[in-house]
């Protein structure tokens, strides 16, 4: 028999010569050698079928050939006679991969990794992979700036043509940052530059703060803070030459240099707009907020930009260009300004499409858009129509998308994909308030009955101090105009003394219908009609007032009350808002036919400003004030206004704050004012939408203007810290406060919280 030996690795295969034969022509193809690889595979990826005359060249593709699939690590072509015998040896296969040492990059990440990549338990196995897999898993450990990082990978042969994997890891320890160094800065100093940095040596009051830890991204984007920190400035020339990192002798240690060149400082000369710009340049002129003498501030150019293309988009020109170009006068230190401006062709509308929405209807999503089919395309109504869904509360996310429509330039489609979220709730549940004690709550709500966007609510919730029963209903699109329709059945029971108020009980029933009329996107007049049941109970240590006033209107009440209201509200999210309003002013009276005719009116407003990311600051402003009318010569004592406590005034304990009576409880009054500054802030470690920390100072006080003069030297304050978390049983919110000017007989509550929902 002759043999033809033409290969014993691809590289043999492909340079060097084989041995001398004469050419046949294959009458039969045999293979051997296999175990785990079935023959069929071979005979796919081998270029030679039967009758192929073989040749030294072919013979060397198919050597080539059948070792590019990776599976071999020999391979061998024989003769016998006119047959063609192909001898493989398989590569093992990977019996069991064990890592160990690792804590910084978890092991099934570690793994998942390595099978992306092509080595798992039962692939074949392939040295190469394992070191290229070796490389990337060390620079994954540089880029956290384990830089003394060691791996040992251990291979072990195993019968039955399989091997195990094993790989230590000695990640080391992180290297620390031990000082940046800024070369070139005259116009700021390192201690101010030091700050734009998010690298650098840890200061010694945050011992867990991580900032002297070193990778080459966070040094990426602090030297794109750097640079955004003198162009934002008039350092419109401002280079870095380089950036150097060096290390220790022992690895422990990085020191990073900055080699910089600031150039000169540069203020604005001419601030023009021109192009196709749709509207009148000087009112594109005026969104730029920029002038002739500012300083060159590369965020405040691109900022006008911004406004330019929203402005435009509001016209429906959705892919306007607007391009600022930058004139460097370096002698008079000045660059002039133009913003070119191409408007391009106006979009409108072809179809809005909805995705996502299994429960709810396509209309409640469609009578929320304010961006019409058939309409050009307005960036301002479609963030509107984002916002009104979002405000909903039927989604988790919603996204809009306006793509261009294939083959045109001036039409879009409008996408709106939803994330429903969980619409209905049945809670059951305990909490507890400093002011309110334990609290045990059932409800059962949906918040978009059928997908219709009407909500529906049963609530039977029992505390120390009061019991509701209530059924309501809302109908959120009673028209086609967007009128809201509220109904509501209540049942509350009220045990003033257990709230250490004065020894009274009131039990009141309620029916009530109520409309919210819409003015405009942002305003809603509400009016609200009703009918009221109420019993008074007075108890052994009331005082001469409550008792007078049972005296003179006895202690049953049948009153048909109204109260009309006004509400602007432009938060930009339900719950936790950071920017925008609330204002409401509402007068709730009875009517004169009622058993006791008194009045109430309240104004509130609250303005969130955002600071900066994940720092907000909200002022909140609270007045009240009511009086009797007609036969009811004043406001009845049960219907007082109550300040102090976690909602109003901390560190005062709930409702104690103004007049006392004769068994020296808080009294209340018919005129309350509150205010509150409180500061929004992140705490390291935690990063959660659901929680939020803040400080605050609160005022507030209650008056009884038929006893006392309003005078507010007697305004309550107070400062502190708070908390807030939306668990599941419901908001958790604890403040710790500080009185700042009590008085005696003032009664303290410096750490206050409630679980749950109260009512």
């Amino acid at each position: 028999m002759r043999k033809l030996v033409v290969a014993l690795t691809l590289c043999v295969a492909v340079v060097a010569p084989v041995q001398a034969f004469e050419a046949f022509t294959v009458e039969d193809i045999r293979v051997e050698g296999l175990r785990r690889i079935a023959p069929g595979t071979v005979f796919n990826y081998l270029p030679i079928t039967t009758n192929d005359e073989v040749d030294r060249q072919l013979a060397a593709d198919a050597v080539r050939a059948l070792y590019d699939t990776g599976f071999f690590q020999d391979v061998e072509l024989e003769r016998d006679g006119n047959a063609l015998v192909v001898n493989v040896v398989e590569r093992p296969s990977v019996a069991d991969i064990e890592i160990s040492g690792n804590s910084a990059i978890p092991t099934d990440a570690l793994k998942q990794a390595m099978s992306d990549s092509g080595l798992a338990e039962g692939e074949t196995y392939n040295r190469a992979l394992l070191e290229g897999i070796e490389r990337e898993l060390r620079r994954q450990y540089f880029g956290q700036g384990r830089y003394d990082v060691e791996i040992e990978t251990t291979v072990s042969p195993l019968p039955r043509n399989r091997v195990a994997i094993r790989i230590d890891i000695d990640e080391g320890q992180t290297a620390r940052i031990r000082d940046v160094h800024f070369v070139g800065n005259d116009a700021f100093s390192d201690r101010e530059l030091d700050g734009v940095f998010s690298l650098g040596r840890k200061p010694w009051y945050l011992p867990f703060s991580r900032r002297d830890r070193y990778s080459r991204e966070a040094l990426s984007g602090d030297l794109e803070n750097l640079r955004s920190h003198y162009m934002n400035r008039g350092y419109a020339d401002f280079s870095i030459n380089s950036s150097q990192v060096s290390m220790t002798p022992d690895r422990s240690g990085i020191y990073v240099t900055i080699n910089m060149d600031e150039g000169e400082e540069y203020r604005l000369g001419d601030v023009r707009v021109i192009g196709d710009t749709v509207v009148e340049p000087e009112e594109l002129e005026e969104l730029i907020e920029l002038e002739t003498g500012d300083l060159f501030s590369q965020e405040r150019i691109t900022g006008g930009a911004n406004r330019i293309r929203e402005r435009l988009g509001q016209e429906g020109y959705a892919f306007a260009n607007v391009n600022p170009v930058p004139d460097i006068n370096r002698d008079e230190q000045t660059v002039d300004l133009t913003f070119y401006v191409d408007s391009g062709s106006r979009a409108y509308v072809r179809r809005i499409n909805i995705s996502g929405n299994y429960r709810t209807d396509d209309e409640v999503i469609r009578r929320e858009m304010r961006q019409m089919e058939g309409g050009w395309l307005s960036s301002e109504n479609i963030d509107l129509s984002r916002r009104r869904l979002n405000q909903l509360g039927f989604f988790q996310n919603v996204e809009i998308e306006t793509p261009q429509v294939p083959g045109e330039s001036d039409q879009v489609d409008v996408n709106v994909d939803v994330t429903e979220g969980l619409s209905g709730s049945l809670q059951a549940g305990i909490g507890y308030g400093s002011g309110q004690g334990m609290l045990l709550n059932f409800s059962v709500a949906q918040d978009n009955v059928l997908g219709t966007g009407d909500r529906m609510q049963l609530a039977l919730n029992n505390s120390r101090v009061s019991s509701l029963y209530q059924l309501s209903y809302t109908d959120r699109y009673y028209n086609v105009d967007g009128v809201t329709r509220y109904f509501n059945a209540s049942l509350r029971e009220t045990d003033a003394r257990r709230a250490r108020l004065s020894d009274y009980g009131v039990r009141a029933g309620n029916l009530d219908i109520g409309f919210g009329i819409p003015l405009n996107e942002e305003d809603q007049v509400r009016i609200d009609v009703g009918y009221e049941d109420l019993r008074l109970n007075l108890g052994s240590q009331a005082t001469d007032d409550q008792r007078d006033f049972v005296d003179e209107f006895g202690d049953q009440y049948e009153n048909f009350k109204t109260e009309v209201s006004w509400i602007r509200n432009t938060y930009d999210r339900r719950i936790f808002p950071t920017s925008g309003a609330r204002q409401s002013l509402g007068i709730e009276a009875s009517l004169p036919q009622s058993d006791l005719q008194y009045y109430k009116a309240n104004y509130s407003h609250r303005r969130y400003f955002s600071l900066a990311e994940d720092w907000s600051l909200s002022l909140q402003g609270r007045l009240g004030y009511g009086e009797g009318y007609g036969d009811t010569s004043r406001l009845p004592f049960f219907e007082n206004f109550f300040t102090g406590g976690i909602n109003s005034v901390r560190g005062y304990r709930a409702s104690s704050l103004g007049l006392r009576g004769e068994d020296d409880r808080p009294t209340g009054g018919n005129f309350r004012a509150v205010a509150n500054a409180e500061l929004y802030f992140p705490v390291p470690f935690i990063d959660s939408p659901a929680v939020r920390f803040s400080t605050f100072v609160d005022g507030g006080q209650v008056y009884n203007t038929r006893e006392q003069d309003i005078d507010f030297d007697d305004m309550r304050y107070s400062a502190g810290v708070a908390f807030t978390w939306m668990s599941p049983l419901g908001a958790l919110t604890m403040s710790l406060a500080e009185p700042l000017n009590d008085e005696p007989g003032d009664d303290l509550d410096r750490f206050q919280f409630s679980l749950g929902q109260f009512f």
